[in-house]
């Protein structure tokens, strides 16, 4: 808990640990290894599995949903050491002491970063083998949700196959469809998320009274016969985070998924071989914006575009399934400092003479450059200029508030 309140008052599930936690490098552009990802993923996976307390779950969507997927190329080739919540250059240029360690951690390469090379590839394995889980009464339950079949002994020791069809994280739908030799009573556990204040229930197509709390078991317990299938809708409404212990940033929430800018991104071929080839990736629009939100009502701030989902994979900037959109004005001395490393916060609301403009956001999880915590724009007395120039984080004493596609 300490942990997470000094270092982790940042989107994406994860913290500030570019290599160490350090006092006075807290904010969203502090950067977590890959090996930080991978294994916060297990330590949740394990507590589900001992305790059957769905914080858990909700924990571990967030890490595997918003920065897991951007720790490497969208074909799974490559990965970097590192990855912050706000960074919009990702090269193989030495960014300490912004982040910890010397040396190109940054760069997206398959033939360095040993330990991650190691560790990134247990993650989505592992988060499929904890999808599903047992219960007491010999149950199934559905714990997290995705694309997936599972086959199981239940009840008196018959066998089942569920299957599950679904879009989430995108879709709010998720169907599972039985399949029996015989008829068989076990109970089927569906998890609720802490995101979700009115999921719905349909059984065979016909609605089920439930009461559905957030981070909470729905229980169905009946005898299943073949091609029984169960329907559960997930409504995803738009929520904000304000970071009141990161200079009031804001991120943007639909369901599990946190939303990043959408930034143009350049892959430079810089080494590996022809086969497993390294990249650095540079960004080609602009990235230096503060939202414009409405204060009555943020969530009215956005509109919900949604997409065709793509064929093969969803996590990638050009193919993402689900787009907002979004006021916002630009903060012409929010600049990079000369390491190349997204300049620290100032406190919000930002004042900006910029003209407005409409952005589109993404799913973290899709962005390899991404600004995830955004500062507000606000008007009169409280709102206040950013700072000239980026200013250095150098250690303790700084403010803890503070061309082609692979």
């Amino acid at each position: 808990l300490k942990v997470r309140e000094l270092y982790g008052q940042v989107p994406g599930g994860m913290f500030g640990g570019d290599e160490n936690c350090r006092p006075g490098y807290s904010g969203p552009r502090q950067a977590i290894e890959t090996c930080g990802v991978v294994e916060q993923m297990l330590s949740d996976e394990t507590l589900l599995r001992i305790t059957g307390d769905l914080v858990w779950a909700d924990r571990c969507e967030l890490v595997a949903l918003n920065t897991l997927p951007a720790t490497t190329t969208p074909d799974l080739k490559a990965l970097r050491y590192l990855t912050a919540p706000n960074m919009v250059l990702s090269d193989r240029h030495n960014k300490s002491p912004g982040l910890q360690n010397r040396g190109p951690m940054l760069w997206m390469n398959p033939h360095i970063h040993r330990c991650c090379q190691h560790n990134t590839g247990h993650g989505w394995p592992y988060y499929a083998q904890h999808l599903w889980m047992a219960t007491p009464e010999n149950g199934l339950a559905a714990v997290m949700f995705a694309p997936c079949e599972v086959t199981a002994k239940v009840g008196d020791g018959a066998e089942v196959t569920i299957a599950e069809i679904t879009d989430y994280p995108f879709g709010e739908t998720v169907r599972f469809r039985v399949a029996a030799s015989k008829p068989v009573r076990f109970p089927m556990f569906l998890r609720v998320p802490d995101w979700c204040t009115d999921a719905e229930l349909e059984l065979k197509g016909e609605p089920v009274r439930i009461e559905a709390a957030p981070r909470a078991y729905i229980r169905i317990d009946r005898v299943w016969n073949d091609g029984d299938e169960v329907r559960l809708t997930l409504p995803m409404t738009l929520r904000l985070t304000r970071w009141t212990a990161n200079q009031r940033s804001a991120s943007v929430h639909r369901g599990p998924l946190t939303f990043s800018l959408k930034i143009g991104e350049e892959y430079v071929r810089e080494g590996g071989t022809d086969e497993w080839p390294a990249w650095e990736i540079h960004p080609t629009t602009p990235w230096n914006y503060g939202l414009v939100l409405d204060e009555r009502d943020p969530a009215s701030s956005f509109e919900v575009v949604e997409k065709p989902m793509p064929e093969g994979q969803p996590f990638e900037a050009s193919v993402a399934p689900i787009e907002l959109l979004a006021k916002a004005r630009k903060i012409p001395n929010w600049k990079l400092d000369h390491r190349g490393l997204v300049g620290p916060m100032a406190p919000s609301p930002v004042r900006s003479e910029e003209p407005l403009e409409t952005i589109t956001l993404i799913p973290m999880g899709c962005a390899r450059l991404r600004i995830s915590a955004f500062p507000v724009i606000g008007y009169g007395a409280d709102a206040q200029p950013w700072p000239e120039g980026p200013e250095e984080l150098v250690g303790p004493s700084a403010s803890l508030s503070s061309r082609g596609s692979p």
